[in-house]
């Protein structure tokens, strides 16, 4: 069980790491990085081009049919193919430096704890895991192989980000006490999930470490990207967005674990085991002097359930709340302050966060101990399991939780049977 001792022992040695040396024959470019990729289609092919300039020694993907996984492998003919991960580690494990995992959620853990065991430095895309259990066991590994690591919330190197919260630290809204986040976004949006026929890869491998239950019954409901509205293998928008959008309070606050819980929604229509298509949850986060209330919205196009509060130009984003009416509302490029009387007198404060080198190249940067990774498992861990604890509170009816970072358990044993499942047989994790 990852402590409170042992997570504060995460969040330091997730940042350290270990640095790469390699000597190099005459010609080659000094300081390459063995890398694989884990899950090249979709979001994959990001993390491809951020990992271009290394040697990328392997590539794998369950569907080698796909158009991506097609100009992948042509872009890097050298690279090994595996439709199986666990057969590439097997085989290429110790020639690794580096592993991209970029799998969808239901996997992420699993293909994360073979790299992990195998003490390879760790990427993954958001969140970083399917459930709150997994994110811990993950954490946990990294900082006991002190490796370096990397969540993909791409946004996190964004220069509007950095600004925004150099604002919120400097003072100049006073303290701040309420947070909105919000994402338009709805599941397929918004319309009714259908039955979509002809899937051909190997769905076996796909399913991974899921149990049976969840999918053989009705497979062909599932294609790529849209796996995200079955709690089986994603967690709707709040878990695909919600990383990248709480990251900036997350981040300007220096928030951590929440203290409670509570969530509401409006599930899908004529759908079966589905996430919801609107959702709200309302979060406490307890800081030294005061208590921050966080509450998260999708679905609407704005910090309202009912539509009614909206903000020009602004269909998804973040709205800190300061002392004496003072707003700032902030999306992935641009920020607006209010009152108009306030935003007219306003200096930004000293640029202290560097602009980015890319949020991919961080990582890199840091395993040849030249940089510093920022949105590393010791702080994306946390985000992670805050953001899945808003998915438990729903699926447990819409229950208030007490949230026990330390022990990692709600005070609900209905809720608790949602924070992690074990895998079915032959997918045990490593580690």
């Amino acid at each position: 069980m990852l402590t409170r001792r042992r997570f504060l022992a995460t969040s330091s040695a997730a940042v350290v790491g270990v640095p790469f040396v390699r000597s190099f024959a005459r010609g080659e470019e000094k300081n390459k990085l063995r890398v694989a990729l884990v899950g090249v289609g979709g979001q994959g092919g990001f993390s491809l081009g951020g990992i271009s300039g290394e040697e990328v020694i392997a590539l794998c993907d369950v569907d080698p049919a796909r158009d991506d996984v097609k100009k992948a492998r042509d872009k890097f003919p050298a690279a090994e193919f595996h439709t199986d991960y666990r057969k590439l580690f097997d085989k290429l494990g110790k020639t690794l430096d580096a592993v991209a995992v970029c799998t969808p959620d239901h996997t992420h853990a699993h293909a994360s704890m073979l790299a992990l065991s195998l003490g390879k430095h760790l990427y993954c895309e958001k969140p970083l895991c399917h459930s709150v259990h997994e994110v811990r066991m993950v954490q946990e590994l990294a900082a006991k192989k002190k490796v370096v690591t990397q969540m993909g919330t791409q946004i996190h190197a964004g220069d509007n980000y950095r600004r925004v919260v150099e604002i919120v630290k400097s003072g100049v809204l006073g303290k701040v006490e309420r947070v909105h986040v919000w994402c338009s976004r709805r599941p397929d949006g918004g319309r009714e999930v259908k039955p979509v026929a002809g899937v051909k890869f190997d769905l076996a491998q796909w399913l991974g470490p899921c149990p049976d239950e969840f999918f053989y019954a009705s497979h062909d409901k599932w294609p790529h990207f849209h796996w995200r509205w079955w709690w089986a293998f994603g967690g709707g928008v709040h878990a695909d967005m919600g990383c990248h959008f709480t990251d900036l309070p997350f981040w300007a606050l220096d928030l951590g674990a929440p203290a409670t819980v509570k969530a509401t929604g409006e599930a899908i229509p004529n759908a079966d085991n589905t996430v919801p298509n609107t959702m709200q949850v309302d979060y406490t986060f307890p800081l030294k002097d005061r208590t921050v209330k966080l509450t998260w919205y999708h679905g609407v196009r704005g910090p309202d359930l009912t539509g009614k509060t909206t903000f020009d130009k602004f269909a998804d984003g973040v709205l800190f709340e300061g002392e004496g009416g003072k707003k700032l509302v902030a999306n992935y490029g641009s920020y607006r302050l209010f009152p108009d009387e306030f935003a007219k007198d306003f200096k930004a404060p000293e640029q202290t966060i560097a602009k980015s080198v890319g949020h991919h190249k961080e990582w890199l940067d840091a395993i040849r101990g030249t940089g510093k990774p920022l949105c590393h498992f010791g702080y994306a861990g946390p985000l992670t399991q805050a953001v899945l604890l808003g998915n438990v509170s729903y699926r447990a009816g819409g229950a208030e939780l007490k949230w026990d970072a330390e022990k990692g358990t709600t005070d609900n044993k209905e809720a608790n049977a949602f924070l992690g499942r074990g895998p079915r047989k032959g997918w045990e994790y490593a580690g």
